[in-house]
């Protein structure tokens, strides 16, 4: 009987020294796997070896070793959901201030490091923001991590929109580096959005899609329909214009503001803010965002090539809003 607890002994000591990938499921090798990732491990550990010992352990090793498909998955082959390229354009704004108070919402990389949001993420009656960062969505793990820290480039609070730029890089944890990362340059790269793409009206019963932070902290797509239009009346040019779509209350969830919309192909409609003529929440229609930065690019506040050849494309049809206001609640 001794001798036979002493070959099984061996016999399992030699299993673990040829065959490596054995203790492919332990903690260690997956922080070697995982360097440079926030993803929880236990996505990546057999379920059924976690919580044994004794014989059970033993005999999950010896089970494994003869069925290659029950070892650990690699990180290198899981592949995500395949979901829209504005899921990752799609940041969390987070905005404190110097009175304690902390303001939460949703923001949109453009190109070049600018991100548009709602000024209601970033402004606080009177005062502005100490610090502001950026957190997104990493495409590679449904994992979010932080990528910049901001600062505000232009408030308008009659359109109720806010232009953002990055300032500073920082690591996943929001600490400060000195070089963006290959992630960060990555993203800057590729997921910028185009809110130019298009100027053609919007009309009602319009399917907009967009990013709803789900249970497990990461963007799924959602949709809504697009009803009723919100108006204001240009006491100037005397005519009511429409400046976007009122939405449900059932859309006030947590990060309502600065929510980005899409269409089906993936085309920017615009976002969900609070507009200077109103109380509650509304949609502010992309020719409004888009309005905004051509101003901000006319004033100068900006100097972006590709801001500049859009607004030239746009010529006569760019549509201007909120223009009575004379840009009495506007901060450059």
């Amino acid at each position: 009987m001794f001798k036979r607890g002493v070959v099984f002994t061996i016999f399992v000591a030699l299993m673990y020294m040829v065959n490596p990938a054995l203790l492919y499921g332990s903690e260690d090798s997956l922080k070697e796997v995982m360097e440079g990732y926030e993803s929880p491990q236990k996505l990546f550990v057999p379920q059924d070896t976690k919580n044994h010992s004794g014989k059970d352990s033993h005999s999950n090793t010896l089970s494994t070793s003869h069925n290659p498909q029950s070892q650990g998955i690699s990180p290198r082959d899981m592949k995500l959901p395949k979901l829209p390229d504005w899921i990752y354009s799609t940041a969390i704004i987070e905005s404190s201030f110097n009175d304690g108070s902390f303001k939460k919402g949703l923001g949109t990389l453009l190109k070049n490091g600018f991100y548009i949001t709602s000024s209601e993420v970033i402004y606080n009656g009177t005062i502005t923001p100490t610090k502001i960062y950026a957190k997104m969505q990493d495409d590679f793990n449904a994992n979010m991590m932080c990528v910049a820290q901001l600062s505000i480039k232009a408030i308008d609070l009659d359109s109720g929109l806010a232009l953002l730029k990055v300032a500073k890089y920082v690591d996943s944890y929001c600490q400060m580096r000195p070089i963006k990362s290959y992630y960060q340059d990555r993203i800057y790269k590729h997921f910028g959005v185009n809110v130019f793409a298009s100027s053609v009206g919007i009309k009602p019963q319009t399917e907009a899609y967009y990013p709803y932070l789900d249970d497990e902290f990461v963007f799924i797509q959602q949709s809504l329909k697009l009803t009723k239009f919100a108006t204001y009346y240009d006491f100037d040019r005397r005519v009511e214009q429409v400046y976007g779509f009122e939405m449900g209350r059932d859309s006030y969830e947590e990060f309502t503001y600065g929510r980005a919309f899409y269409d089906k192909n993936g085309v920017f409609l615009g976002i969900m803010s609070r507009a200077g003529v109103g109380y509650l929440p509304v949609f502010i229609n992309r020719n409004v965002i888009q309005d905004f930065l051509c101003d901000v690019q006319d004033k100068e506040i900006i100097n972006e090539e590709f801001v500049r050849n859009a607004c030239k494309k746009l010529g006569s049809k760019r549509e201007r809003f909120f223009t009575d206001m004379k840009g009495r609640t506007s901060f450059y």
